[in-house]
C-alpha cells in the first residue's frame, strides 16, 4: 500500500512541478514571508534524519484581486519509504483593511502512516506600526481517521477522529534583500478513541539566492511535543528536527 501510494504520490509531483516550470510568464511580487500570498513554486528539502520532501505548487490571479493556489507536496524516510503527504487547496481573499489586507481559506488532505485527515482552516495577516515585523493566525476544524496499524497498536476499534488546530506566526524582516525570520507555535488536538495532543514549535530563517528573489534558501528547527492516549496505551512526543530546504518560484 505505501509502495502505491509513493508511486502515485512521485507521478503527481512530477507532474506538478513540470506544469509548474512553465506558469511563469507573469511572475508576481515573491515574498515566501508572507502566509496569505498564492505563487507557482517547487521545493526540495531535507532533514538530519535523511528524510526528504518535495513540494510543487500551482497559483493563479483572478482580476478581482483574488488568488487560488492548489499544493502538492510528500516525503519519505531515509531507507526510500512512504512517509507522508499532503494536498492543499488555497483561496486568498483582499479586504482592504489597513491591518488586515488580506485573509485566505484553506482545504487540506494530510496522509501519512498514523491517520488520514481533511481541515478547513483560515490564515489572515496582521500588520503592525513596525514595518518589518508581521503576525499571522490560522485555525482549522478537522476531521479524519487512524490507520488500521495505529488503532492496533493502541488497541482501540473505533477509529475516527474529530479535532482542530490553532497557530500564531511572527516574521521579522530586517532588511532590504527579503532575508526573514520566523518563529511559532502550532497546537494541535484530535480527539476519539485516541487522543492525540501535540504543539510544534518552530524557529525559521531563509534569504534569497538570486538578485531577483526567485531563489531561496531555508534552515527550519522543529520541536514537536505532546502525547497520544487511549484507555490501553500512552506514546509521549518529543522530537526536535532540522529541515534544509531550496526552493523555486515561477
Amino acid at each position: 500500500m505505501n509502495t502505491l501510494k509513493m508511486t502515485a504520490l512521485s507521478t503527481a509531483l512530477l507532474a506538478t512541478i513540470s506544469i509548474s516550470a512553465f506558469a511563469g510568464d507573469d511572475i508576481q511580487k515573491v515574498d515566501p514571508s508572507d502566509m496569505t500570498r498564492a505563487s507557482s513554486n517547487m521545493y526540495v528539502a531535507t532533514n538530519n534524519k535523511g528524510d526528504l520532501k518535495l513540494s510543487g505548487a500551482l497559483s493563479y490571479a483572478y482580476d478581482n484581486g483574488q488568488m487560488s493556489m492548489f499544493t502538492l507536496e510528500g516525503s519519505m524516510d531515509n531507507e526510500g519509504k512512504y512517509k507522508d503527504s499532503r494536498a492543499q487547496y488555497f483561496h486568498v481573499f483582499n479586504i482592504n483593511n489597513a491591518i488586515t489586507p488580506r485573509v485566505a481559506a484553506s482545504l487540506d488532505i494530510i496522509d501519512n502512516t498514523s491517520f488520514t485527515t481533511a481541515a478547513v482552516g483560515g490564515v489572515a495577516i496582521f500588520r503592525t506600526p513596525i514595518d518589518s515585523l508581521t503576525f499571522f493566525g490560522r485555525a482549522a476544524v478537522m476531521g479524519g481517521e487512524y490507520s488500521d496499524s495505529t488503532t492496533s497498536a493502541f488497541g482501540v476499534t473505533d477509529n475516527s477522529i474529530v479535532g482542530g488546530m490553532a497557530a500564531a506566526y511572527a516574521v521579522w524582516k530586517p532588511g532590504a534583500d527579503g532575508t526573514y525570520f520566523a518563529a511559532y507555535p502550532e497546537f494541535t488536538y484530535m480527539d476519539g478513541d485516541i487522543e492525540t495532543s501535540t504543539v510544534k514549535t518552530t524557529l525559521l530563517a531563509a534569504t534569497p539566492f538570486s538578485a531577483d528573489k526567485t531563489r531561496w534558501g531555508q534552515v527550519k528547527v522543529e520541536n514537536t511535543y505532546g502525547s497520544m492516549e487511549s484507555t490501553n496505551q500512552k506514546l509521549d512526543i518529543d522530537d526536535t528536527v532540522v529541515w534544509f530546504q531550496y526552493k523555486v518560484f515561477f
